[in-house]
């Protein structure tokens, strides 16, 4: 089993989900009194492993499978040569789902197989890369119409917020990786300070691009705490009274945080676009 997303990243918040692929090391049958089929087997157990998880509350810490090959449509499970064909430069697969791999880390399981997925994912990954950010920013540009209402700030959507920032690290990963063995890490702020130590990033840059994240991250788990679940990211009004409780949870007043939202997401902006990779537009 390999985490994804902020739980591959060692980065999971109040209520985030559970990103996970499993991931068996090849097809045949089992050796039990009823051989069946290893997808069969591991289809099974999955389903099992689902169905022994409960949360208290709905949204809270969903286990989230939607990134393995074929999303919702693919198998529960899928074997070392599916993880290949997939996730291969010319595979089915969608650009943003090869940029989700940057991710991922074995937690379970045979340790030796998940050595062989990581190397596996690296080669997928790193090996004569050619990494084109038009796709990303087209991405992006969809999320910021269909999921984040005019007018308003979210805090993980909105042209500067919490996804620019990863995606940006990530591209500037993928983009130097080959190169570098040590950008391969799941870790946004690790991955941060080894662009700087390998001086990809300017002080200026790598301190923006951290603040903005910190910030962000907080304010989600902010969000999260106070409204009970993990849906609704978009910040209230300034002039409602939750906007108010929302900056005293995280120690400011209410034109304290409005001020330092401004000024992260532009900041995040302006580098993105400075960096070769614009994202969203200043």
């Amino acid at each position: 089993m390999a985490a994804l997303g902020k739980f591959g990243g060692a980065e999971i918040g109040f209520a985030s989900d559970i990103e996970l692929l499993f991931l068996y090391q090849s097809n045949g049958r089992t050796s039990g009194s009823r051989s069946v089929s290893n997808t069969e087997f591991f289809e099974h157990l999955v389903e099992q492993f689902q169905q022994s998880i409960q949360s208290k509350s709905a949204g809270i810490f969903r286990i989230d499978l939607r990134l393995r090959p074929h999303g919702q449509a693919g198998n529960l499970a899928v074997s070392r040569d599916e993880f290949c064909r997939y996730f291969a430069s010319d595979g089915p697969a969608w650009p943003f789902e090869r940029q989700a791999l940057i991710k991922l880390r074995p937690i379970t399981g045979d340790v030796a197989f998940g050595r062989e997925v990581t190397s596996l994912r690296d080669e997928l990954l790193f090996r004569d890369a050619r990494w084109d950010a038009v796709p990303v920013r087209a991405m992006r540009e969809r999320q910021m119409r269909q999921l984040v209402q005019a007018g308003t700030f979210h805090a993980k959507l909105s042209p500067g917020a919490l996804v620019d920032v990863e995606y940006l690290v990530q591209l500037l990963q993928l983009a130097n990786g080959e190169r570098h063995l040590s950008l391969r890490i799941p870790n946004t702020l690790a991955a941060l300070d080894e662009l700087f130590r390998l001086e990809l990033l300017s002080a200026e840059a790598h301190a923006a691009l951290r603040s903005a994240y910190q910030l962000f991250r907080r304010l989600i788990d902010a969000l999260r705490l106070l409204r009970g679940g993990a849906d609704d990211l978009t910040l209230p009004p300034q002039s409602f009274e939750s906007f108010g409780n929302l900056a005293r949870h995280l120690g400011l007043d209410s034109e304290q945080l409005m001020r330092q939202i401004d000024e992260q997401s532009c900041a995040v902006r302006t580098w993105a676009t400075r960096l070769g990779w614009p994202i969203v537009p200043v």
